[in-house]
């Protein structure tokens, strides 16, 4: 499994955001030290500050930081506030039809690994990846 590239990034820009939480960063700022596009990171920001994740606050030390404690944002926020769904209902292999009456071949092998991947998205917070990620930033 892949998170998408603006999964990626957002993880990222919120990891850093952790590691400094009494400081504002602008787009700029970021864009420079994380190497991200930076239309593309301003964008991100938009969708991240609508979902109560970062703050944007304004004037000459202006920038973003984090709406709440990192304790309290988990994976699946960050997924949701960036539009991309959570699909555990659909068929893994893609069938219209497929349930436990109608199954595909991968059906009953996908459960569990699905419900594995739903809690780690549910239960994993920024807090815990900020300290696997601030050496790799």
């Amino acid at each position: 499994m892949h998170f998408s590239k603006t999964t990626e990034y957002a993880i990222r820009v919120l990891s850093y955001l952790d590691r400094y939480p009494n400081k504002a960063h602008s787009a700029s700022f970021l864009h420079k030290e994380l190497g991200l596009p930076y239309k593309y990171l301003t964008k991100l920001m938009t969708q991240l500050e609508k979902q109560d994740l970062v703050n944007v606050l304004k004037g000459r030390n202006g920038g973003f930081n984090l709406a709440k404690d990192s304790e309290q944002i988990f994976l699946c926020d960050i997924l949701e506030a960036i539009g991309e769904p959570l699909e555990f209902d659909r068929c893994i292999l893609g069938f219209e039809m497929c349930d436990a009456s109608n199954p595909c071949a991968l059906h009953s092998q996908w459960i569990e690994p699905k419900i594995n991947i739903e809690n780690m998205l549910q239960t994993t917070s920024l807090a815990s990846l900020a300290n696997d990620i601030k050496t790799k930033i």
